[in-house]
């Protein structure tokens, strides 16, 4: 039976050093970091709204509007 691409590129990663296994996983992190936010994405930008009318959000303000799940809420009726 061939070994599929995946289990080749393993075996070849196995014979690399610890410290090249770290630089590959770091590449191929960086590389599915590019597809997962292409540059045109809608995501949020930071500052965008740092001149948006109205008082910024205060840390009492987060505190009050989190959720604090009951045991029904998480394990229902």
């Amino acid at each position: 039976m061939a070994a599929s691409p995946l289990d080749s590129i393993m075996a070849q990663v196995k014979q690399l050093s610890a410290s090249e296994q770290l630089q590959l996983v770091k590449r191929v992190t960086d590389l599915l970091a590019q597809h997962e936010q292409p540059e045109n994405s809608s995501g949020l930008i930071y500052g965008k709204y740092k001149d948006a009318p109205g008082p910024m959000s205060t840390e009492e303000g987060f505190r009050l509007t989190e959720w604090h799940p009951t045991e029904k809420d998480l394990n229902g009726p």
